[in-house]
């Protein structure tokens, strides 16, 4: 019988070598994508840095999980609620098949609501007010002052 600490060592370690594939195939995807410069980012920019920090942060899960650091010895569950990462999956998947239909600023204020919801986040003005400014404050950063095209979607309809 696998005691909570042995287990969890097992799934961060089963976590963090996913991650991390899946963060060098981010970085492999972003360099075949030419990343350009900070001033001037080109389309595999932010999947390559995204994929970096992704194999970081799968590392740092790794070498914890190796050496029994962190909170496996610690007391902590083996396994928490796999419905808040399932729905933060199936949220970011669902986006990412609506956001050329629907256009970024809708899907995105959606999607901030959705994982903002997940993480705890009750009230619904707070939900409201954050997903508004995720979505807006996200455009107006890339669309605007990195002139990177968003898809417009059905918005343009009404306007």
């Amino acid at each position: 019988m696998i005691q909570g600490g042995n287990a969890r060592r097992m799934g961060d370690v089963i976590g963090g070598l996913v991650l991390l594939c899946l963060g060098a195939w981010a970085m492999i995807g972003g360099v075949k994508l030419h990343l350009g410069k900070i001033s001037e980012p080109q389309p595999g920019f932010f999947p390559f840095w995204g994929g970096a920090v992704l194999v970081m942060l799968s590392v740092i899960l790794l070498f914890q999980a190796w050496t029994g650091s962190g909170k496996a010895g610690k007391g902590a569950e083996a396994f928490g609620a796999i419905w808040r990462p399932m729905i933060m999956i199936i949220g970011m998947i669902a986006y990412v098949i609506v956001l050329t239909r629907v256009g970024y600023l809708i899907s995105t204020f959606v999607l901030s609501i959705v994982l903002l919801r997940v993480l705890g986040t009750k009230r619904v003005w707070v939900l409201a007010l954050a997903g508004f400014c995720v979505a807006f404050g996200s455009y107006i950063l890339f669309d605007r002052f990195l002139n990177v095209t968003l898809p417009a979607g059905i918005l343009p309809r009404f306007f």
